[in-house]
């Protein structure tokens, strides 16, 4: 249960291996879908709202910084200042002709939405760069449109760009899920001892007092009668 509604068990996977391959980075890209209000029109747009360094000081400059939650954002340049490829500013255009959001759109870890939702709706940070073989990859750190009442999903997935630069060929890529309201937090860990306590009383204590009443009423001891 916990698996199939986060994701994951217990705790939150780390950024997807193969964000490692790439060794030469030739873009780093943020970028949004907010004005998607069309599907057949939806594409990524340049998001200029964060600077990388506003992103990795956040902690320092938020007091309302959440770890659970902005962490995210983080993850792929975090990652990236640690190699020592991490860029001073994100680039401000897009490569030409590729279009990376449709190539996402039809991976298979993009979350279904439920009635009255969409999935159309992602943010966050695009890599594009060489691995050491030469071979041009794309790596896409996103956050997903909620697709249920309070419930986002997280995206890593990694591309291989052909050689004509304009089609994107899906790898491998991983997604799990969090809240922004009422039990954000709760996942993982606690979500999962929530569970094991929840099924030890439904399934071991309320079976376990039937039985106990059950064998009092049929082994009681007899009525006795009194003597006249």
């Amino acid at each position: 249960m916990t698996y199939e509604y986060w994701g994951f068990l217990l705790e939150r996977p780390g950024l997807l291996e193969a964000a490692k391959t790439i060794t030469k980075v030739e873009h780093l890209v943020s970028v949004d879908t907010s004005t998607c209000d069309v599907p057949e029109e939806c594409k990524f747009d340049l998001d200029n709202s964060q600077t990388i360094s506003e992103i990795l000081n956040k902690s320092e400059q938020d007091p309302y910084y959440d770890p659970y939650y902005d962490s995210l954002d983080e993850r792929l340049l975090r990652h990236l200042q640690t190699a020592g490829k991490l860029p001073s500013s994100f680039d401000q255009t897009l490569p030409k002709g590729l279009d990376l959001y449709g190539a996402m759109m039809q991976s298979p870890i993009i979350a279904h939405p439920t009635e009255g939702y969409t999935n159309r709706y992602l943010r966050g940070t695009i890599l594009i760069g060489r691995t050491a073989s030469g071979q041009q990859h794309a790596f896409l750190s996103l956050r997903g449109g909620q697709v249920e009442n309070d419930h986002y999903p997280f995206y890593e997935a990694i591309f291989t760009i052909e050689q004509n630069g304009r089609t994107a060929q899906y790898l491998e890529g991983q997604r799990f899920f969090y809240e922004v309201a009422g039990i954000e937090g709760a996942d993982g860990l606690p979500f999962a001892m929530f569970l094991f306590f929840a099924m030890v009383i439904i399934f071991g204590g309320f079976p376990t007092a039937i039985v106990i009443i059950i064998d009092a009423f049929w082994n009681r001891p007899p009525s006795l009668t009194p003597l006249e």
